[in-house]
């Protein structure tokens, strides 16, 4: 299984459970990493033949700009599924975490694995 990551991916949007959250934007930190069974690319060294990091940041960025979610894990699911449908990816692992919300931790966030 070949795996294309992108860690520490940080993005602006409003999002959150309570009201106070959903005041102003905040950054959300991604974690992502992307199998497929072969990646074309290692043997042609062709863009079109692997996943293009710069799509998958774009998918989500569109994602954001297009839907509202209180909870990370709606967005998590939704970026899943379009990373899994739009890249014919075969598995992905996706971490979101949001930064000094709940007092006394300095991190929350949700991880998910998702297979087709």
């Amino acid at each position: 299984m070949d795996v294309i990551y992108i860690r520490d991916l940080r993005l602006d949007t409003v999002i959150g459970a309570y009201e106070h959250e959903r005041r102003q934007s905040q950054a959300l930190r991604f974690d992502i990493e992307i199998g497929k069974p072969s990646i074309n690319a290692c043997r042609t060294d062709k863009l079109e033949d692997t996943i293009d990091y710069a799509m998958v940041v774009r998918g989500i960025q569109d994602i954001l700009a297009s839907h509202k979610f209180y909870l990370l894990e709606a967005l998590a699911e939704q970026i899943a599924e379009m990373i899994l449908s739009r890249f014919d990816a075969r598995w992905i692992r996706l971490e979101i975490t949001k930064a000094g919300i709940v007092p006394g931790a300095m991190f929350v966030g949700v991880r998910i694995e998702r297979d087709r």
